[in-house]
């Protein structure tokens, strides 16, 4: 058996899942879910029909053909294209991208294909668990880079990929979710972004680059993804729809148009992804993806309006949990309200041990995340809870702070 499978970094998740099943009645403040009431489930299924024309100028075998295999890249490649031109300002090329099952298979497509035995895998710790924890089943030798209030700490990065090169080993490429991260709740800015795009060119390594809640901005103007503004073609890219459109739809993509040296030879990125894809799922629900390319074209290949009454209940929710917490925690560290995304941090006078947890769960009825959870080197999440309030109502969040504040309250004295 794979003994990377048994790291307890793997096991946070389950178990807050089970927090969440041992104690129904509890507020959570744990879940990243979307509101079910803005999927438009069965709109987005009838994205068939306008797919293949069966709104009068197709046929029944055009419905036939979506049940069959079909290519491993996906069908809907140029939908994707016009989607990130319009919306993330990306130039690429249809050929360049892979359908995938979810962002998650992208991100198991991309570690398989790209690491080789002495490479080594930058993250900033926390970071999202999903990625890191298939990237040490996957057995890859990953190293932490520290956090600062808005990014990534570049001076640590540059120190950490010094002793790496000491080693005689690769910084193959650094994961980073850029916009509204998870778990943090944190944007990079553009100077940040343009600092470490200058930096994975003059250090050679490339840059991961997942974008899940870039269409969620309350408070300003979305920045460029690093994707647009590389030049270099040191990005790659990983785009879903869980949160724009709804997480069943299971798609995601994948954006890699680097050329790589192998064995002395220059070949496409994109292609060597393409074989692990092919032995993997064969190729992504060719059904799921018609209903995915109706909606653009319905939407003009822009999902920014699409979006916008999903964007404003976060942010009305993001703005109840401020005031709510201003007005329940006196005692914190001055406290920024994120500017977008699902998710925001909260420092508490103690350190919050799974044993706490279960007792806030169940005494106090409120359900939180250390961030811990999210950290590979725990003392980069001390005294840290997550919070997201993307799945809750106004009034189970008022209500929800109120329990946390309690709780927190009487466990400090």
């Amino acid at each position: 058996m794979n003994k990377n499978v048994f790291d307890t970094y793997l096991s946070s998740m389950n178990f807050l899942n089970e927090a969440c099943i041992d104690f129904p009645e509890a507020i959570s403040f744990g879940s990243g879910r979307p509101k079910e009431e803005f999927f438009n489930v069965s709109g987005t299924v009838e994205g068939i029909k306008k797919m293949i024309g069966l709104d009068g100028s197709g046929s029944e075998s055009n419905l036939n053909y979506l049940g069959q295999y079909n290519k491993t890249k996906g069908i809907i490649n140029e939908d994707i294209a016009r989607l990130l031109k319009n919306d993330e300002k990306i130039d690429v090329d249809p050929e360049n991208i892979i359908i995938t099952d979810g962002a998650q298979e992208a991100m198991a497509i991309i570690i398989n294909t790209l690491f080789d035995k002495d490479d080594v895998l930058l993250v900033s710790d926390p970071s999202y668990v999903g990625f890191i924890g298939y990237a040490k089943i996957a057995g890859l030798d990953i190293r932490t880079v520290k956090r600062n209030q808005s990014s990534i700490d570049f001076d640590d990065l540059e120190r950490t990929i010094q002793q790496i090169r000491r080693e005689n080993k690769l910084p193959r490429a650094l994961y980073e979710v850029p916009d509204f991260h998870n778990p943090t709740g944190k944007s990079m800015t553009v100077g940040e972004r343009s600092r470490l795009l200058e930096m994975a060119e003059r250090y050679d390594f490339y840059v991961i680059e997942d974008n899940p809640y870039g269409y969620f901005a309350f408070d300003e103007e979305r920045n460029l993804t690093l994707k647009a503004m590389d030049t270099k073609r040191r990005v790659i890219y990983i785009g879903s729809f869980a949160k724009s459109i709804f997480p069943s739809m299971r798609l995601g993509y994948l954006v890699a148009d680097q050329e790589i040296r192998v064995d002395g030879r220059i070949i496409k990125l994109i292609e060597e992804c393409k074989k692990v894809k092919s032995f993997v799922t064969v190729n992504t629900s060719v059904l799921l993806q018609a209903m995915l390319a109706g909606v653009l074209r319905q939407e003009n290949h822009s999902l920014l309006n699409y979006c916008k009454e999903k964007v404003a209940y976060c942010k009305h929710n993001r703005d109840v949990l401020a005031r709510a917490i201003r007005c329940s925690f006196d005692f914190t560290e001055p406290w920024e309200k994120p500017k977008g995304g699902f998710f925001t941090t909260l420092r508490i006078p103690f350190e919050p041990t799974h044993e706490l947890i279960l007792k806030a769960a169940g005494e106090y009825g409120v359900i939180v995340c250390p961030m811990s959870m999210f950290c590979m080197e725990p003392q980069n999440g001390e005294k840290t809870l997550r919070l997201s309030y993307s799945y809750m109502t106004p009034e189970e969040i008022i209500e929800g702070v109120g329990r946390l504040a309690e709780f927190v309250k009487n466990e400090r004295q």
